[in-house]
């Protein structure tokens, strides 16, 4: 027996007990340090771990045109980009400029604003405690310039902030302005200061919400405050799992697979796991979360049924599941040749000659009787394990959150476990020690909306798992609803520019919405597919008093339901004037959109050779001889990002142009596509005919709702703030075939007027210059590789229509050129062409300067 070298015992086979108290004294002592050190590694890896931990952080965003911020203060689209700045427009004079690191270079509203003069500079990625200053004039209602402000900014909490749009989580940044002034007739200087918070929200890639700073001395910016109503979440896409491979129900003949497929979620996809009958195959864990994540994963099958469960899990922990019930036909094995059954050969027949042969039995020989043999019968086959559940039925779509699951585990040898997740979260566990021969399974289950992936997971008593899945659509029944977010009823404000924003809901679907202000539609919107969610906004201009405001939703059925909100606007005071400096002279921009259609979809339109270099020449003209900033200059052809569709070409000119073209400002359209008539079932035209601009997706059976009416284009006018339009049309309007025209099947009559071109340059400062005249064909010539009229347009801007040698090509010049070499020409080639001018400009229109010798 060996001596004990426990605490206690000396080291003999005999206890000792002032040994033992001593060293057991020395143990707990011992036991203690080891518990203390063990603790404080604890700490430190608790702390190590912490400081691990990523801090949140905002990477720069990137705005395309046509993104929009809808806000409290107006419904804001980004029109342009200039440089190194966005501006978003919310029309009725509301812009707003920002630097492409988001710093405020400008706010205005209407004749209010201020600016920065140089921007401040936020500094990228954004971070807790990251912080910047620089020096500025802070220019305030455009007029007074306060020099040498220093403009600080830091990034204070990364927190959570409520707005009309919901709950976002946001980076809060302390904006102030400081400054000395003197005050009082010593003229004794004092320290000033102005400040303003925003907050940007990384998930939504936009300020928020913005307010005034809390001030110590003096007050804080109220000019900058707003909250976002919605927002469009491209990103905010909710977290799913898209399998391309295997296929639901697959059967396969080899037990090697792959799965392929994404995980996507709008706050990104953090952690990907496949998981084959209860056991996991593969884990993918992303250290920042992203908002893709590929799947592809090889897999080995099980004879017979496989259950296949891919979970993604976002930053918040949330999951989702896509299950897949697979079968793998297990081949028989072939059999060794030898195993085969071989046929007996034939016996061979007796000859004839053969005598007779007649065997006669001898007679059986005694056998000894054998003792009884006892056989035991063996034991009854165990039946199979299995998972049997009644409900619910797989694929079932259900209108309440809550159902029954039920089912019985049963057979084999017994069932020792049994779990049941939803969506990848465990719902129930059940363990037994003593393995059950069936186990009842009966239990509620709460849903989300969309689709659920319930999973039961059954352990057998030697450690097998089965799983049975069932995915289970829950789509919340809910009636037709209309909730307004903003504004709130019985709001006083003191902007008359406002916006109603509302959600409107229904199980069965939203066909159409309409807002009205005191009795006055002001926005409607038609879904052609009906949606069962639909956010709405509108910006709207209130009335000094009362205001109603109603938004009215219905159903495909008729139902409709309605949502009222009375907001009073008090017209604000004018403050006391204040005498300004001289007011420097106005700044008059150029712009320009440029539009060149030549494929259509649809294959009934005939294509056009020339129109898209048309385009493309014209905007070089435009951006280069002609000065016009690239900026100012809208390009819509079949190669551009943006395809010359129906609603491109009216956002370009009714939302780009009246957001951008100042009173003083001069503004051009050029259209090359074709033309084309339509009966006028209003019974306006003199001739019968309506004429369209045919965008590229027109359909030519029904042009009145997928070409633009030439009426459009005084709805535009109107909506364009500039003194001085300018249009030209290199497309015809007959109907005839060849050239730029074609005619839809509606069309018989090909006897065009120009009556609509007279009445559409009514309004003062608008002209239209057309290819031909109503009834002429505008041609295509393939020696200039150009449209005929177009062709000429370009030699008259590049310096031939400079008449008088001034070195400026004027409108009327351009205009008297470019007719009488079109004449000529088109007569020459066989063709009768003339352009036409309608309308008249004030004064001469410079359009460009020819350069000199």
């Amino acid at each position: 027996m060996k001596a004990s070298t426990a605490p206690g015992f000396c080291q003999t086979q005999v206890p000792c007990c002032f040994e033992a108290g001593k060293k057991a004294w020395v143990g707990v002592v011992w036991s203690v340090a080891v518990l203390l050190v063990g603790l404080a590694v604890c700490a430190c890896l608790g702390a190590t771990a912490d400081a691990g931990e990523a801090s949140p952080r905002a990477e720069r965003p990137t705005y395309g045109v046509g993104e929009k911020w809808i806000r409290t203060d107006g419904e804001y689209e980004l029109i342009r980009i200039e440089g190194d700045r966005y501006v978003f427009s919310a029309g009725a004079g509301r812009e707003i400029e920002l630097t492409k690191d988001l710093a405020i270079a400008k706010v205005r509203r209407g004749e209010e604003g201020m600016s920065f003069d140089p921007p401040p500079k936020l500094t990228w990625p954004l971070e807790i405690g990251k912080s910047g200053r620089n020096q500025v004039t802070w220019y305030r209602s455009w007029k007074i310039g306060l020099p040498s402000v220093m403009y600080s900014w830091k990034v204070e909490v990364y927190e959570d902030v409520q707005t009309f749009a919901g709950r976002f989580t946001a980076f809060r940044i302390a904006h102030s302005l400081s400054w000395r002034s003197r005050k009082g007739g010593k003229g004794r200087e004092t320290n000033s200061e102005r400040s303003f918070v925003t907050w940007y929200a990384p998930e939504v890639r936009q300020y928020v919400k913005a307010g005034a700073g809390e001030q110590t001395e003096g007050e804080g910016i109220n000019f900058v405050a707003f909250q976002v109503l919605t927002v469009d979440r491209p990103n905010l896409a909710l977290l799913q799992v898209v399998l391309r491979e295997p296929k639901e129900q697959s059967r396969v003949t080899t037990d090697g697979i792959t799965v392929t497929g994404k995980a996507t979620g709008g706050k990104g996809v953090s952690r990907v796991t496949v998981s084959l009958n209860g056991q996991e195959v593969s884990r993918q864990e992303e250290k920042a979360a992203k908002s893709e994540v590929p799947i592809e994963v090889a897999l080995t099958l099980a004879a017979g049924k496989n259950v296949l469960l891919v979970t993604a899990t976002d930053p918040d922990g949330t999951s989702q599941q896509e299950a897949r019930t697979l079968f793998y036909d297990k081949p028989a094995p072939a059999l060794p040749p030898s195993a085969v059954a071989q046929p007996a050969p034939p016996s061979a027949p007796s000859p004839l000659t053969s005598p007779l042969v007649v065997a006669v039995p001898s007679p059986p020989a005694p056998v000894p009787a054998a003792p009884p043999v006892v056989t035991t019968p063996p034991p009854p086959p165990l039946p199979p394990f299995q998972v049997v559940l009644t409900t619910p039925l797989d694929q079932v779509r259900v209108e309440h959150e809550s159902i029954g699951l039920a089912g019985v585990i049963s057979g084999g040898k017994g069932v020792s476990r049994v779990v049941v997740t939803l969506n990848g979260v465990e719902v129930t566990r059940q363990d037994e020690r003593t393995p059950l021969p069936a186990l009842p399974v009966n239990l509620p289950v709460r849903l989300r909306e969309g689709s659920n992936a319930l999973v039961v997971t059954a352990t057998e008593a030697d450690g097998k798992v089965y799983q049975e899945v069932r995915t289970v659509l829950y789509e919340k029944r809910i009636p037709l609803t209309v909730a307004i977010r903003y504004p709130e009823d019985k709001a006083r404000v003191t902007d008359e520019a406002s916006v109603i924003a509302a959600m409107v809901t229904s199980s069965k679907g939203v066909a159409k919405v309409t807002v009205t202000v005191n009795g006055t539609e002001v926005h409607q919107q038609t879904e052609r597919t009906p949606q069962k969610s639909l956010v709405v906004t509108a910006p709207v201009t209130l009335h000094e008093g009362p205001n109603v405001l109603v938004v009215s939703a219905d159903e495909l059925d008729g139902t409709v339901q309605q949502e009222v909100r009375t907001v009073f606007f008090d017209k604000p005071k004018a403050a006391a004037p204040i005498p300004p400096p001289p007011p420097p002279p106005p700044t008059r921009n150029r712009w320009a959109v440029v539009v060149g259609v030549g494929h259509y979809e649809s294959p009934e339109i005939p294509r056009l050779r020339y129109t898209v270099p048309d385009a493309e020449a014209i905007y070089q003209v435009l951006v280069g001889p002609a000065g016009f900033e690239k900026e100012h200059v809208f390009l819509l052809t079949d190669k551009t990002e943006r395809k010359p569709t129906l609603k491109n070409i009216k956002w370009a000119l009714g939302t780009f142009l009246a957001r951008s073209a100042q009173k003083d400002d001069t503004v051009v359209i050029f259209f090359a596509g074709h033309g084309a008539p339509e009966v006028d079932q209003q019974g306006i035209e003199r001739d019968g005919l309506a004429k369209y601009l045919i965008p590229s997706d027109a359909d030519p059976d029904d042009l009145y709702s997928s070409a633009l009416p030439m009426d459009e284009l005084q709805t535009i006018f109107g909506r364009i703030e500039a003194e001085r339009v300018v249009v030209f049309l290199d497309a015809c309007y007959s109907g005839a075939a060849g050239g730029r025209t074609f005619a839809s099947k509606s069309t018989r009559a090909l006897t065009v007027d120009d009556l609509f071109l007279e009445r559409l340059t009514r309004s003062k400062g608008r002209a239209i210059i057309t290819a031909s005249r109503p009834a002429e064909v505008s041609l295509e010539v393939a020696e200039f590789g150009h449209g005929l009229f177009t062709y000429y347009l370009l030699q008259g801007l590049n310096g031939a229509a400079d008449l008088n040698r001034d070195g400026i090509v004027s409108l009327q010049e351009l205009y008297e050129y470019v007719e009488q070499q079109v004449t000529q020409k088109s007569r020459s080639v066989g063709g009768n062409q003339h352009p036409v001018m309608k309308g008249e400009l004030e004064g001469v229109l410079p359009l460009v300067k020819v350069k000199g010798p």
